[in-house]
């Protein structure tokens, strides 16, 4: 094909291609407006900050006391308690204690197993007794004793130890 040729059926298409564009263009209408919009309210007074409540004395806070620390037993598996702990009158939650075990690796395989369940089971919680390192698997927290009871038997089953329900935190 002549250059020249090939020139003008590029020229052409261009034309084209613009003509498509910019004509409708001309024949649309403007678009509509948006109605105005209402008028910014009024800003505040400028007063002086709070110089009033700066003069008030802010109440001292009284510390929480600290919770006992329990010395547990350096059993593996848990022993159960000789009577159920009293619910505290505040908002109380429950545990049950699958098992404290030496190993981390131990204590992760049976967090996944109860997991498998279906059980809430965050993760292996470590705690130093005596000098003793160890890992403790819990199932919970359930706002109702009774069904933290209704769990022992199936996290028994999977611990291969004795699990208890205890008080919460």
């Amino acid at each position: 094909m002549d250059d020249g040729l090939k020139r003008r059926l590029i020229g052409a298409a261009v034309l084209a291609s613009l003509a498509v564009i910019f004509v409708p263009m001309l024949f649309e209408e403007p678009p509509v407006r948006p109605p105005p919009l209402p008028p910014l309210p009024q800003p505040p007074p400028v007063r002086d900050f709070a110089s009033e409540m700066l003069r008030e004395e802010v109440p001292a806070v009284t510390p929480l006391a600290p919770l006992p620390v329990i010395e547990e037993a350096a059993a593996v598996p848990s022993a159960p308690a000789e009577s159920p702990p009293e619910p505290r009158p505040a908002l109380t939650a429950w545990i049950v204690q699958a098992a404290s075990l030496s190993s981390r690796d131990n204590a992760q395989k049976l967090v996944a197993s109860l997991r498998e369940a279906g059980l809430p089971t965050p993760n292996p919680e470590r705690v130093e007794i005596k000098g003793q390192r160890y890992y403790r698997v819990k199932v919970g927290p359930v706002i109702e004793r009774e069904e933290a009871q209704g769990m022992v038997e199936k996290v028994s089953e999977i611990a291969g130890a004795k699990a208890e329900v205890r008080q919460y935190p």
